[in-house]
């Protein structure tokens, strides 16, 4: 199996994690800009080390300016790329790590887009589409012609390797890695095709990637979404990925195909819920046939339910607590703020598996580098939540070694501690609040993103 790990990380670029401003006061915190930075690299990093990954998917890439499908400039290029050389001098990680060049997605001020590395020690990179040069959008091989393509020039021009894709590939045998590209357009089936939208003109549409598996002997289809941020569109924007004919109808024997993003449609919401998903996983033939790996708790009651959050709350603006209301894990940081309600469980990952393409997914672990992962601080898990499966540590600051709960987060107490006995502190104890919000806790994964990372073995 292939590992992925995908991150919403909250507008991505060059000052989320090399930010130059070293005379500047990080908010919230007695360090600079520049050291604030320099500790959200190294939770990103730690987070890849952890459980290191076949492919890391990073979506809200900032984009700079520039055509639709074409590539990234300003802040998020030079984030994209910095975060490719932290990456490759990684000893755990390495310099086998790619990055496949981001292209803009959507137009004019929602914009964005979506950073996909990989090892291509495990996985060769297969487009499905190809570049073309300049300033141009990547377009299919057939429409640049094979003759046509060209390498990325400079900065992009070590980000893929110079490699031709395995002649076992069923997309792009015998073209070099880098000379291909993402897709970031899609068509119904149409005479002639129209182009989908997710789901106006101008929306974001989803981005997808391929790689040859050659250990399983099969193509993955990476399909990454972001989703625009009202319910009504989100959903629609969702339902319209079960209409992307090279993740239903066109999805070969020998290839799976993966779905991750964020969908801004909470599990749990009655109304949009069934409108974002059913198509997407209702069962062949009446729907696409994918398999939600993230799903409403039987109880839809605290503290089950915190178990599948994925979004964070702001620091401020009434947010984030340390206190024990909701329970474990979710105490009063996990959700979405009053003026943002309903953004609780909102990314997710879906799969499908052609005959010959192995599967099912397993192990799927919401990564939360408040309390650690996994959730199994209390077994069982209420009303059989899922705990999941890879283990991460706190991200805050940490009960020494030798000391009572070592391990655990100095800010938050965790079961069996507590008043109650479920961890977190009684409402309205100002130092606890005050400590738990601080930089070295909260702060800093908070000012990382407000969103949890999934990982999943596909």
């Amino acid at each position: 199996m292939a590992r992925v790990l995908y991150w919403n990380i909250q507008q991505f670029g060059i000052n989320k994690i090399n930010n130059p401003f070293f005379n500047r006061r990080q908010i919230g915190s007695t360090i600079n800009m520049q050291q604030a930075s320099t500790q959200r690299a190294q939770l990103i990093l730690d987070t890849m080390t952890s459980n290191i990954p076949d492919i890391f998917v990073v979506i809200e890439t900032s984009t700079g300016g520039g055509v639709e499908g074409s590539l990234i400039t300003a802040g998020g290029q030079q984030g994209a790329l910095d975060l490719l050389a932290k990456i490759r001098a990684n000893a755990v990680l390495g310099a086998n790590w790619m990055l496949v060049p981001p292209l803009i997605l959507g137009q004019g001020g929602v914009s964005e887009g979506i950073s996909v590395f990989y090892n291509s020690a495990n996985l060769s990179f297969t487009g499905p589409w190809g570049w073309q040069g300049a300033a141009n959008p990547s377009d299919s091989v057939a429409n640049i012609g094979i003759g046509n393509l060209v390498g990325y020039a400079a900065p992009w021009n070590n980000c893929l390797p110079a490699v031709a894709v395995p002649g076992g590939s069923n997309v792009n045998p015998g073209i070099n890695s880098n000379q291909l590209a993402g897709q970031w357009l899609f068509t119904d089936n149409a005479m002639p095709p129209n182009r989908l939208q997710f789901p106006g003109i101008g929306n974001r549409p989803p981005y997808l990637t391929t790689f040859w598996d050659v250990a399983n002997a099969r193509t993955i289809k990476l399909l990454a979404y972001h989703a625009p941020p009202n319910f009504g569109p989100a959903a629609n924007g969702t339902n319209q990925l079960s209409n992307v004919r090279e993740m239903t109808n066109n999805l070969a024997a020998n290839e799976a195909g993966v779905i991750v993003g964020d969908f801004n449609v909470n599990i749990f919401n009655a109304y949009f819920e069934p409108i974002a998903y059913n198509n997407l996983i209702n069962l062949l033939p009446a729907g696409a046939g994918y398999t939600r790996a993230i799903n409403p708790t039987a109880n839809n009651v605290w503290p089950d339910k915190g178990y599948v959050f994925t979004h964070m709350k702001h620091k401020y603006r009434n947010g984030a607590t340390p206190w024990e209301t909701n329970g474990y894990p979710a105490y009063g940081y996990l959700g979405s703020n009053n003026h943002f309600a309903g953004y609780d469980s909102i990314d997710n990952v879906l799969t499908r598996y052609g005959a010959a393409a192995g599967g099912p997914a397993a192990n799927i672990t919401i990564v939360n580098r408040i309390t650690g992962s996994p959730y199994n601080a209390v077994m069982p898990t209420p009303g059989g939540a899922p705990p999941g499966h890879y283990v991460y540590t706190t991200g805050m600051a940490q009960i020494p070694v030798g000391m009572a709960n070592a391990g655990s987060p100095v800010a938050l107490p965790l079961p069996p501690n507590g008043p109650n006995g479920d961890g977190g502190y009684t409402p309205g104890n100002i130092g606890a609040l005050r400590r738990f919000l601080g930089w070295d806790n909260y702060g800093k994964i908070r000012s990382t993103s407000d969103h949890l990372p999934l990982i999943i073995d596909i």
